[in-house]
């Protein structure tokens, strides 16, 4: 698969199909992609729990709920049942809150050190997991709701004390359809040399890479 596409199509698949396996091969395919990502100082601290035991899975998923069940039915009572994209992201996220432990696998991302500093280390790599599932044809979805609940995760894994887990990733064949989601347009994510500066049409830029 071209990268351009992996990039392009790689969205939140929060619904997987709970029948259909996923091959260990698979998964440690896509954790060896995770490691190939840039480290803080090519320390390579970053450790993937790969969850399979259907006990340990609910476990994973009671305390998921308890993190953040309460708040998901809520935000789908307050859309109610228009299809606005807030509305369509509630109905989702409350889906895999319900159905995590379904999920095929889980991925429970971890790190010793400091956690405000090794996010830079840890996210890169789960970008990288997220696009070599793509290409395998598996969905994932990146979530931080457990971190509320966070010690009875450690606690159904056995995870050191001085361990930090940064993100909870569900994998599976995705039920919905791969797509690029809508964004805004570049041109309005961009300054150009400063703040508030908006970039230069085509033909500036150009002339502007011809002077250097």
């Amino acid at each position: 698969m071209d990268v351009f596409e992996a990039v392009w199509t790689t969205r939140a698949m929060r619904r997987l199909d709970p029948d259909r396996e996923v091959s260990d091969a698979d998964i440690i395919k896509c954790i060896e992609a995770a490691s190939k990502a840039a480290t803080g100082g090519g320390r390579e601290q970053t450790r993937y729990v790969v969850v399979r035991d259907p006990e340990v899975k609910a476990k994973i998923g009671a305390a998921y709920q308890k993190a953040g069940l309460a708040a998901f039915r809520g935000a789908v009572e307050a859309a109610g049942d228009n299809e606005s994209q807030a509305a369509r992201l509630a109905r989702s996220g409350l889906y895999l809150a319900e159905h995590i432990a379904e999920s095929p696998a889980l991925i429970v991302v971890c790190s010793s050190g400091d956690r405000a500093k090794q996010g830079a280390s840890v996210f890169p790599g789960v970008q990288n997991l997220f696009l070599a599932a793509r290409a395998l044809g598996l969905g994932t979805v990146m979530t931080t709701v457990h971190l509320a609940n966070e010690a009875a995760v450690k606690d159904a894994l056995a995870i050191p004390d001085d361990i930090s887990t940064f993100c909870l990733v569900p994998i599976g064949y995705p039920l919905g359809r791969w797509g690029e989601a809508k964004r805004r347009p570049v041109s309005e994510l961009i300054f150009w040399n400063r703040w508030g500066q908006p970039m230069p049409a085509p033909s500036a830029r150009a002339d502007d890479a011809a002077r250097t």
